[in-house]
């Protein structure tokens, strides 16, 4: 598990669906039947110190699962730049889409302050778009194109025989 939380190394597009996206489907659906039973006697009663995190287990569906989105977004970013690794990108990348993408956000949501009415839906459009162009770039190199093959700078091929 702890592979998912570290950013060094290379993993296989292969790793890749089997160690995240097949580990996050089987722990959400451990964590919806643990929450589940957690709350078959009726609703959970937390202590007092938790009760402000109580709209989040209302929305998310309880506090297994709530601390297993704590750690999703993390585990994502790793595994992202795990897969950029093998096909011989480095960490910055992954770090400039991130404040591409902030900064597309905040133009689309701040468009009708910064132009007139006519072309903030231009500014707020183009924005969206060049957002999931850049989304859609990564959504096709991160699971689909093979890695490097060989030793790169991040370390030796997962698909090495050993």
């Amino acid at each position: 598990m702890l592979f998912l939380l570290s950013p060094f190394g290379r993993v296989s597009r292969r790793g890749f669906w089997l160690g995240y996206v097949l580990v996050f489907a089987v722990l959400f659906t451990g964590a919806y039947f643990a929450d589940a039973a957690l709350t078959k006697d009726g609703p959970l009663t937390l202590p007092s110190w938790a009760e402000p995190f109580q709209w989040a287990f209302e929305m998310i569906g309880g506090p297994v699962q709530t601390a297993v989105l704590v750690f999703l977004p993390w585990a994502t970013a790793m595994m992202i730049l795990k897969r950029l690794h093998d096909r011989g990108f480095g960490g910055l990348i992954l770090v400039w889409k991130i404040v591409l993408l902030a900064g597309l956000l905040w133009l689309t949501a701040n468009a009708h302050t910064l132009a007139p009415a006519p072309w903030s839906d231009v500014v707020s459009i183009g924005a969206l778009v060049l957002g999931g162009l850049m989304l859609l770039r990564v959504a096709i190199i991160v699971p689909f194109l093979a890695g490097q093959d060989g030793e790169n700078r991040f370390g030796p091929d997962p698909l090495a025989k050993r």
